[in-house]
């Protein structure tokens, strides 16, 4: 429903006379569409110009404003446009209306009865009015009022007129008559004055209006009377203040959600449907220094780092495309208003509608301290395993250049140094490695022997054996160096110390170039357990190199060669599960007895250490003290298990022990003692391979009283004769109880082959997966 005032402004628009009206600074603030026609000049032509400006004749309006500013009515003729236009007829009157000082009435005078119908017709608007109107004379009593007056207040024109508002409306009435009273006082209108309570002698509704007041004046400007508008605004005013409570509430929700937003680290954006940025996001913008037109759009996404850009927008436009939508979450780096790099992650949640989704709602919560913090513990675990994975000090140290390159550190290097000399300033010392990142020029050459002085960063951590935090201009030793650090975009440099036995033996040196972060004290912290866990690293390997020597020399004393005996071929073959050591518990052995027999053997002692070789050592040494020509080898057996017993030398072990004697016909005679050993095999010339069957006594260390036992065969020429410790046939799983048959496969497809290369091939083509020690142990009789 249109409003009484757009009502009154449709009615006056089409009245068939000319109808315009003024304000106090006499601007034309009404011109209907009959002023219009009748002089030529359109509304938007004249409206807001002041009267003295409007294209009608000067000196005529010059009067008319005369006459009105001395609040008198005017009424005249004067032409409209030009000599040959039409002659108007015009009558204007002080204002019976708010917000203007002149209304008046154009008419062209060629009907006689233009002045009476032009009244007329304002008087019959007067009473169709669809807001207020009542006219009080000088001492307030109502005179006149029109019948919105009475839809608006109840009651009757007689109950009014002649009355005084305080009769006719009580306190309400007396509030309204003091406004009139001002008027009259001082000849100044009172627009849109607020009135609220209840009318018709306070027995009304609660009701609110908007009146405007203003004097009334006779022809001759003598003040008689008082004109009032009314508006009822009671609906208008409860609407309002009902806008204005959920407004003063969503003003509130908005304040608490801004404090929210101030308070949090995230920068809250919106984004269009598709994703596209249409909307400022002024705390994204703070982050990456971005204007508002360079965000529009897509231009958002250039603030991703390159290496992160298109997995971002592909990302994001897959968030958007899905069905249903849902939250978006996603990690890179954004090149900041700084102009480095740092890691956020962006969480999006779609808005929706019964259309389905109009906008997008997210944040970018920089997340790079926890992320650097994660990758530096990654970090410091693949660094950990790298220097385990070496055995000697160089090789460690290289290992962890190779994990701390390009992850870490643009440039690594590692310097080994020299003993410090009493009171030296520098530290020299040789440049061990120097790792690069790809992509980045390789620094000039150098020679391999350094001279630091005492402001470098490298002497400053091997002075105080601490880590260094630095500029590269610090580490910077020659114009070169310096030039190349420019041009590769170094930034900062950190050193960490490596110590052996408490003195700084290495420094660890890494840069950082380009769009990598400058390195912090966090970094510091990290580099220093680096320092940490290589210092351990190497002293393990130290103490390795010093075991490896010592495993190698005792390796070198017992595990010899086997030697040269007329009419049999011996070859031995041995591989220890520590591979490293070199040496493990298995052992083998083969040796003249006195008479001319040959003594072969092969023991397995548990462990597969250092101590593990040093019992077999023990073991083997003995075994050929106690050795004996003249006696079968289970006595030597039976005096081992004894002896080693009762000295303790023994932990678990098992073995194959026997003799080799020559026969006159070529042949020979194998005669053995079994002390919980995997039996031997036999290869006849030409024949299949097999077990031998015999006696297998316990093993050493369990029942060193118990009798031992002696089996024999024969060996016929050309026949081979294999010993073997377990770990040539041992598997972690076999169900089926196959490793016997699948080793007698094995020795059958090789025994064709010379000595040699058949115990290659059984040692290499083994089936076997326990990672245990193998020895074998093979005598052909020629």
């Amino acid at each position: 429903m249109e409003r009484p005032d757009d009502l009154c402004a449709e009615v006056v628009d089409h009245l068939p006379v000319g109808v315009f009206a003024l304000d106090a600074d006499d601007v034309v603030r009404v011109w209907n569409r009959r002023a219009a026609l009748l002089t030529g000049w359109s509304a938007q032509r004249v409206l807001g110009t002041r009267l003295t400006d409007a294209p009608l004749d000067g000196p005529t309006i010059s009067r008319v404003v005369d006459e009105l500013r001395a609040g008198r009515p005017f009424t005249g003729r004067f032409p409209a446009l030009d000599a040959a236009g039409p002659t108007l007829y015009f009558r204007a009157v002080p204002a019976a209306g708010p917000g203007a000082a002149v209304v008046g009435v154009l008419q062209d005078v060629v009907d006689s009865r233009a002045g009476d119908e032009a009244f007329a017709l304002l008087d019959a608007l007067w009473e169709s009015a669809p807001v207020g109107l009542a006219y009080f004379d000088t001492a307030l009593r109502y005179r006149r009022v029109n019948g919105a007056v009475l839809d608006i207040d109840g009651g009757t024109a007689d109950q009014r007129l002649g009355q005084t508002l305080e009769e006719v409306h009580g306190a309400v009435g007396a509030t309204i008559a003091d406004g009139l009273r001002a008027v009259l006082a001082d000849g100044r209108a009172r627009p849109s004055v607020p009135i609220r309570g209840r009318l018709w002698h306070g027995a009304g509704p609660p009701q609110e209006w908007r009146m405007s007041l203003y004097p009334v004046h006779a022809p001759d400007g003598e003040l008689t009377g008082c004109g009032v508008v009314i508006v009822d605004v009671t609906a208008a005013e409860r609407d309002r203040r009902e806008l204005a409570r959920v407004a003063a509430q969503r003003e509130l929700a908005l304040n608490r959600y801004q404090s929210l937003v101030e308070a949090t680290s995230a920068a809250v954006w919106v984004r269009e449907a598709d994703g596209s940025a249409q909307r400022d996001a002024p705390a994204l913008r703070a982050i990456t220094g971005q204007s508002v037109l360079q965000m529009r759009g897509w231009g958002f996404l250039d603030a991703v780092h390159p290496d992160h850009r298109d997995a971002s927008r592909t990302a994001w436009t897959r968030a958007v495309a899905a069905d249903p939508a849902v939250v978006f979450s996603h990690v890179h780096r954004l090149r900041t208003a700084a102009g480095d790099h740092r890691w956020f992650r962006t969480r999006a949640a779609p808005v929706r509608s019964e259309g389905g989704v109009v906008q997008w709602v997210g944040t970018e919560t920089d997340i790079d301290d926890a992320v650097r913090a994660r990758d530096r513990l990654d970090l410091l675990a693949r660094a950990t395993l790298a220097l385990g994975t070496a055995t000697e000090p160089d090789g460690e140290l290289a290992a962890l250049a190779d994990v701390l390159v390009p992850e870490f550190a643009d440039v690594c290097r590692v310097y080994l140094v020299d003993p410090q000399r009493p009171g030296a300033r520098g530290v020299t010392g040789r440049r061990a490695l120097s790792r690069t990142a790809p992509g980045l020029p390789e620094p000039p050459a150098a020679d391999p022997r350094f001279l630091f002085d005492a402001r470098h960063p490298v002497t400053r951590c091997v002075r105080d054996a601490t880590p260094v935090l630095d500029e590269v201009a610090a580490s910077a030793t020659g114009p070169e160096v310096e030039a190349w650090a420019a041009g590769a975009g170094a930034h900062s440099v950190l050193v960490a110390p490596v110590l052996s036995g408490g003195v700084v033996v290495a420094a660890l040196l890494f840069l950082g170039a380009g769009d990598r972060p400058r390195y912090t004290a966090d970094d510091l912290a990290l580099v220093a357990e680096i320092g940490t866990r290589a210092s351990a690293a190497v002293e393990k390997a130290t103490e390795y190199q010093q075991s490896r020597q010592v495993a190698v020399a005792l390796q070198s004393a017992m595990l010899t060669e086997p030697p040269e005996v007329p009419g049999l071929e011996i070859r031995a073959r041995y591989l220890p599960a520590a591979a490293n050591l070199a040496v493990g518990g298995d052992w083998f052995d083969a040796f003249g007895l006195p008479g001319g027999d040959l003594a072969v053997g092969v023991g397995d002692v548990e462990g597969h250490d250092l101590p593990a070789a040093a019992t077999m050592g023990q073991l083997r040494s003995m075994l050929r003290a106690l050795a004996d020509g003249a006696h079968p080898p289970s006595v030597a057996v039976a005096a081992l298990d004894r002896v080693a017993t009762r000295l303790a030398v023994t932990r678990f072990t098992t073995l194959v022990h026997g003799h080799v004697a020559r026969r006159p016909d070529g042949g020979a005679v194998f005669r053995w003692s079994n002390a919980g050993h995997p039996q031997p095999v036999l290869v006849p010339a030409g024949g299949e391979p097999g077990f031998l069957s015999g006696d297998v006594g316990t093993v050493l260390g369990v029942a060193p009283d118990a009798p031992r036992g002696d089996s024999e065969v024969a060996l016929p020429p050309g026949a081979t004769l294999l010993l073997y410790t377990d770990g040539l046939v041992e598997r972690r799983r076999d169900p089926d109880d196959r490793a016997g048959t699948e080793l007698l496969a094995l020795v059958r497809a090789h025994a064709h082959r010379p000595l040699g290369e058949f115990c290659d091939h059984l040692v290499r083509d083994t089936a076997a997966d326990t990672d245990d020690d193998i020895v074998v142990l093979a005598v052909r009789v020629s």
